[in-house]
């Protein structure tokens, strides 16, 4: 009786579970060992038990000794005595053994036998060896099968016969009803479950064991399985398999399992029996509902490295993968689910190709999001946004946006303003230029806008009651997408390439070499089969001139057909010769760059007709935005949704970019002046706005101080007044006020326009930033839980926690520091002097909004004595009393 209390039933039987494997695999090698002389096909391989057939040895296993003084087959030193002995009487006995006894039943009690993973896992050799290596006969065709051909076939076998609803059925069992409505009895009917049930677990557990067979990550099963092709095409079939479905099939992680194991142990391999599948596009995006495939193909695309490239990039490119995901972007065809994948999806592929790569996932700028920056491709999403709208409109605009934030020109690699053809010759992996996005999106920005209004006025949208008893339109997904594109367009608009004449001339000469010179395989020149040049009247932005970029007039430049049938080497000369002559057409000067000098005041006509006669594509953008009206318009949309924090945090990131942009250089100052005076604005504006439906959205008069700024704090004012709580976008309208406070501090505004500084002198407004403002900013400045913020001295401002300072008085006095409730222990050192005991407190919104209350009544009195001052009115004080 063994003294320790626990584990010892444990390891003999793991031990017992060893030997069984063990005998199997000694009787199947005698016999193999038997059999070697006749004339029967085994592959060497299978008797070869050499260290360098395996990553690592089983640390249990024997090294191999000669054949001369070993016999194969023979038990390894881990093996029972009992085994040893079975096996010399074998060998002493001398049977003889015929091919009747290779069956499968070697094949099958290995796959039963509970400890098979352990012992691959420790990667036993001969284990391995049968695996791979070893064969059967089959009983009734006396055929010789492969055990490994024979694992792949039960597999796929097993995933024919799974039901794919087992999981559902193990629990509540489909032929219920069916079974109850014939009048089965009840203990059959739980009999004929139980055996169904047990059948598909018995499936289950067989292809599960099969398929870590295949995943595991031991050098000898992933070699063997990408040697044999026909084995792998079987278990790549599997994602056309009718059960393919859905993420809870045992299909999908049987296949995503085997496949990414292979991809990360033999990838070079791997991706080269990829490149054979030409369908595999439409494979995958079958199942673009099933987050495991799409994932495993982002895996395929990570792959492709600019350090290291495999070419799987360009082979998704060249099976059109971009226009096939937009494609999906269809309400009619396609629900918001699928769409939201899609999404997810490209935004993926945007991240990993980051032009500013983060970490090691990233793959750099390549064809893909380069499709995806085309022209054909931004025509295609603008028009899905301007005819699907809803999800599709939703999804659109998120992919726009991922590809700005991820592709931002100032962080570019290559910088284009200074580099040359020569000394940078372009490649597929070249960051990606976002010029031909943002112009198509300027022109396109009038009817995008429009939808925000139309929705705005359509009075079949169902209004909404909210906690406070309000009736509400619900502002909708498609109103902020857009307003959020329109802030991602501008951060863009704001990059230095995107207000560059030059920049944009230089990317299309970069993008015309990749057309003539880059075939889609290796980066590596080809002639043309015409000339292209570039016109300088195909540069520029004028509305007559929508389409500047320069397209190929047949749209094939290259023709992969004659390519393939001519070696490249033949044609070295001619490429050669059409290269130098590109580069000496091309790679001279890119004309002026833009005018930066501006006159004093900024904003007046000739600066207006300089900057709009042949306008950078940022500037574009923001005349777009200014002719349009649709800073302002969006403002009084600001108010109009008080409770709608994400609407109001994207337009407070629009004013915050137009305060902190160039005043003195780009069109920044105009869409400024436009703020501080829309009527002055109509001067240096083609269209004049027409009345609007709603009172509250007439910007014919307005100023971003009163009619946005004080209107929204008075709303805000009333309504707390009312319920006691703010509106909920004043956290954002004291923001955008503290944007306007400190432009009017930062620039000398006259210098902008005189107009601008009118305004800001305003008696109102003045009042407001100088008061109202202050005592706001100071009681948002709080500390949460009391105290305050106090110079230590030496230039640094701390917080202070409530004063708690030791009184010294006292103490010099004799007084006990017990008396007065101080501990003398706790404080001693003294602290910071109060200075809460110097100002006013203004800890809550209710001492805030009391504060201002009694600031309005104290101004209001003054404005009436003021008044009555100037028209001569003697107001009178009360008679004397009577004594």
């Amino acid at each position: 009786m063994s003294v320790w209390p626990f584990g010892s039933n444990s390891n003999s039987n793991n031990l017992n579970n060893i030997s069984i494997i063990n005998k199997k695999l000694n009787e199947y090698f005698n016999i193999i060992n038997n059999l070697q002389s006749d004339d029967i096909s085994i592959n060497p391989n299978l008797l070869n038990f050499k260290d360098d057939n395996l990553n690592t040895i089983h640390e249990n296993e024997p090294l191999t000794k000669s054949p001369s003084t070993t016999t194969i087959g023979s038990s390894s030193d881990n093996d029972n005595d009992e085994d040893e002995i079975h096996l010399k009487k074998q060998h002493t006995a001398k049977e003889q053994y015929t091919i009747t006894d290779l069956d499968s039943t070697f094949i099958e009690s290995i796959l039963k036998d509970s400890e098979l993973l352990n012992e691959l896992n420790r990667q036993n050799n001969k284990l391995l060896n049968f695996l791979c290596y070893g064969i059967f006969y089959n009983d009734t065709t006396k055929k010789q099968i492969q055990n490994f051909d024979y694992l792949v076939d039960q597999l796929l076998s097993c995933c024919d016969s799974i039901d794919p609803d087992c999981e559902e059925t193990t629990r509540i069992p489909s032929d219920n009803i069916s079974q109850k409505e014939n009048n089965i009895d009840s203990n059959q009917e739980k009999e004929d479950e139980n055996e169904e049930d047990s059948e598909n677990n018995k499936l289950l557990q067989r292809a599960t064991i099969i398929s870590e067979i295949f995943a595991s990550d031991i050098w000898i099963i992933t070699d063997n399985l990408m040697k044999d092709i026909s084995c792998l095409n079987k278990i790549w079939s599997l994602i056309k398999h009718p059960n393919f479905n859905s993420e809870k099939s045992i299909l999908v992680s049987i296949y995503i399992k085997i496949n990414q194991n292979l991809l990360f142990s033999k990838q070079d391999d791997y991706l080269k029996f990829i490149l054979t599948h030409l369908t595999l596009v439409d494979d995958m995006l079958k199942h673009i509902d099933i987050s495991m495939v799409m994932d495993f193909l982002l895996k395929l695309i990570g792959s492709d490295r600019i350090d290291c490239p495999t070419g799987i990039i360009q082979f998704l490119s060249k099976q059109d993968l971009i226009p096939k995901l937009l494609r999906f972007l269809n309400n009619d065809t396609y629900g918001p689910d699928i769409q939201a994948y899609v999404g997810d999806f490209l935004k993926a592929i945007i991240a990993i190709s980051a032009n500013a790569p983060l970490d090691d996932v990233s793959v750099g700028p390549n064809d893909l999001t380069r499709k995806l920056a085309s022209p054909d491709t931004i025509d295609t999403l603008t028009s899905i946004m301007i005819r699907e709208r809803g999800a599709a409109l939703n999804i659109a605009v998120s992919v726009v946006i991922e590809l700005i934030r991820k592709n931002n020109s100032d962080y570019d690699q290559i910088n284009l303003l200074a580099t040359t053809l020569r000394d940078n010759p372009p490649t597929n992996r070249d960051p990606i230029y976002l010029g031909y996005l943002l112009k198509k999106f300027t022109t396109c920005l009038p009817s995008l806008f429009q939808i925000i209004l139309d929705i705005e006025f359509d009075k079949d949208v169902p209004t909404r009651k909210n906690q406070l008893g309000e009736i509400f339109k619900p502002l909708g997904f498609e109103r902020f997408k857009i307003v959020e594109l329109i802030a991602e367009l501008l951060h863009c608009s704001n990059m230095g390439l995107m207000n560059s004449k030059r920049a944009e001339r230089i990317a299309t000469k970069r993008d015309l070499y990749r057309q003539m010179f880059l075939t889609n395989d290796d980066n590596q020149t080809v002639p043309t089969l015409h000339r292209l040049s570039i016109n300088e009247s195909s540069i520029g932005y004028n509305e007559n001139n929508d389409d500047a970029i320069i397209r190929n007039e047949n749209d094939n430049v290259i023709n992969n057909e004659n390519k393939s049938k001519q070696p490249l080497n033949e044609n070295k000369d001619e490429i050669d010769n059409a290269l130098e002559k590109f580069l000496q057409e091309n790679d001279g000067d890119d004309g002026d760059e833009v005018d930066e000098s501006f006159d004093i005041p900024y904003v007046k006509d000739t600066q207006n007709e300089k900057l709009r006669n042949v306008p950078t594509i940022g500037d574009f953008y923001k005349i777009s935005l200014y002719d349009n009206y649709i800073i302002p318009t969006i403002l009084l949309l600001f108010l109009k949704y008080p409770w709608n924090n994400f609407w109001h945090n994207v337009i407070f990131d629009i004013i915050q970019q137009i305060f902190n942009g160039r005043m003195d250089f780009s069109y920044n100052s105009f869409l400024v002046y436009s703020l501080f005076d829309i009527k002055g604005s109509y001067q240096f504006n083609k269209l004049i706005p027409t009345k609007s439906q709603d009172p509250e959205l007439d910007i014919s008069n307005f100023k971003i101080t009163t009619d946005f700024i004080l209107r929204g704090y008075q709303s805000s004012y009333k309504f707390y007044d009312a319920k006691n709580m703010n509106l909920g976008y004043m956290g954002h309208l004291v923001l955008i006020a503290e944007e306007v406070v400190k432009f009017s501090k930062l620039y000398k505004v006259e210098l902008i326009s005189p107009d601008i500084f009118q305004c800001l002198q305003d008696e109102y407004w003045q009042y407001y930033s100088e008061e109202v403002l202050n005592d706001t900013r100071m009681m948002y400045s709080k500390i949460l839980g009391g105290g305050t913020y106090v110079e230590d001295g030496n230039g640094n401002i701390i917080p202070q926690l409530p004063d708690t300072t030791y009184n010294t008085d006292s103490k010099e006095s004799g007084e006990n520091d017990n008396d007065n409730g101080i501990n003398g222990e706790e404080n001693m050192g003294g602290g910071l002097v109060n200075v809460e005991s110097l100002e006013e407190q203004l800890s809550t919104e209710s001492d805030l909004h009391y504060k201002l209350k009694q600031m309005l009544i104290s101004k209001s009195r003054t404005d009436v004595d003021e008044a009555n001052e100037k028209k001569g009115v003697i107001i009178l004080g009360p008679p004397p009393s009577s004594s």
